[in-house]
């Protein structure tokens, strides 16, 4: 099960024993200090891994005192669909401006004359890394439930599937260049943004052109997926 940690928002994985119940979950927790416990108390959402298969899941803490969340799994019907279709704009804008934030600081001055500019840097990395790789785990998981919903997208959501493994890579490679003890040179670390940048906003672009007009009902645009889309 993945989880948003309390702490960092950053993703943290552990292995729970889930007991099924019908079509939930039951997750028991051994203590008070179990960190996913404390995680879904904070944010009720996780991702489960059961087959080899995401799944998008809500987490509601157990009646009568027990330690442990009921984990219902994500099903898409047209009202859920619609609120999804919501959520992904909101979840964008606030990623879009997490990364003018972030060009707005390297835009600020040149780099050789901002000391503090790497630990700057590193700090919008370190906010909006974690968040976009919550939001990436997360829709991973809801792929699955829109999947089954709406048969027809599965090869749109093989290719942002896809994409989310390329972002995940290059999220690493700027990292990695943030993290380094050498000199911060300007043009590699503008290249290495704007890379990053780029490929953030045609991922975000299909996403939105292929997900939001299928979620709100609107299933002609599956007919125009061809095959260099996929």
């Amino acid at each position: 099960m993945t989880t948003a940690d309390a702490g960092t928002g950053r993703p943290r994985t552990t292995s729970v024993d889930c007991r099924r119940s019908g079509s939930r979950y039951l997750a028991y927790a051994p203590d008070v200090d179990s960190p996913w416990y404390a995680d879904l108390l904070v944010s009720p959402q996780a991702t489960l891994e059961i087959d080899g298969r995401p799944h998008a899941a809500y987490a509601v803490p157990l009646e009568g005192g027990e330690r442990g969340f009921t984990l219902h799994l994500l099903e898409v019907d047209a009202a859920r669909a619609r609120a999804i279709a919501g959520q992904l704009l909101v979840h964008h804008g606030e990623l879009r401006k997490a990364l003018a934030a972030a060009r707005a600081e390297l835009d600020g001055a040149p780099v050789s004359g901002r000391s503090g500019l790497r630990r700057e840097l590193l700090g919008h990395c370190v906010t909006f890394c974690n968040g976009l790789r919550m939001h990436h785990l997360r829709e991973d998981g809801a792929f699955t439930a829109m999947e089954k919903a709406l048969p027809g997208l599965a090869p749109v959501l093989d290719r942002l599937r896809a994409e989310h493994e390329t972002v995940s890579r290059a999220l690493l490679d700027l990292d990695e260049l943030l993290q380094g003890n050498g000199e911060l040179e300007s043009a590699a670390l503008r290249e290495e943004f704007e890379r990053v940048a780029n490929g953030l906003e045609d991922h975000f672009a299909y996403e939105e052109a292929k997900l939001l007009p299928a979620l709100r009902g609107d299933l002609s645009q599956l007919e125009k997926v061809r095959p260099a889309d996929m």
